[in-house]
């Protein structure tokens, strides 16, 4: 049963910032999410080896699954299980993710080397369309010659266009959605 801390815990920010800020445990979080049963820690260790090194599960060496199966017994998946967000059976070495974490919708914003957070895109694009609008009302050339009612459709459709696109690209950071894991699908 969850209790009321876990459940805030679970919704609050730092979770991403702190749990969530490992990479093993974001790859493991991911595979349970896209799995939603309960897995063994032998395959959960594995698989995360096999995104971790870039290879298929088969092609993994004895060393690397090991690596990484001793890292999530002792330290990973305590720590998630600390914070609720998987049910961990050490007896049974099956792991699953928690029900409250289930159906939260996490993701992760993925911004590379030259692209900015959608939030400093949109306080831009909202400085951009209010010197347009701005231009247009004091009708100066050539802005005047374009009805208000079209400016205004070129708002609309600016803040239109950019919200289905944010959209898409949310959908897709999103852990447990697809295979491989959000910061993964950017390499290819």
């Amino acid at each position: 049963m969850q209790t009321q801390h876990t459940q805030n815990r679970l919704r609050s920010s730092d979770l991403a910032y702190s749990v969530l800020a490992d990479k093993r445990r974001r790859y493991a979080v991911h595979y349970l999410k896209q799995r939603n049963e309960p897995v063994p820690l032998s395959e959960l260790a594995e698989q995360v080896a096999a995104w971790e090194n870039d290879k298929p599960v088969d092609e993994l060496t004895s060393k690397e699954r090991k690596r990484v199966y001793i890292a999530m017994y002792q330290s990973h998946l305590k720590t998630l299980a600390k914070e609720g967000i998987v049910d961990y059976d050490a007896d049974r070495g099956v792991v699953s993710i928690s029900e409250a974490f289930a159906d939260l919708d996490v993701y992760l914003e993925v911004v590379s080397g030259g692209t900015i957070p959608w939030s400093l895109y949109y306080v831009g694009l909202s400085i951009v369309n209010a010197v347009l609008l701005l231009v247009a009302w004091l009708e100066l050339w050539p802005f005047a010659t374009v009805p208000d009612l079209a400016w205004g459709g070129v708002v609309l459709v600016s803040f239109a266009i950019s919200a289905f696109v944010q959209t898409y690209q949310t959908r897709r950071m999103r852990f447990g959605d697809e295979v491989p894991p959000p910061e993964l699908r950017e390499r290819s």
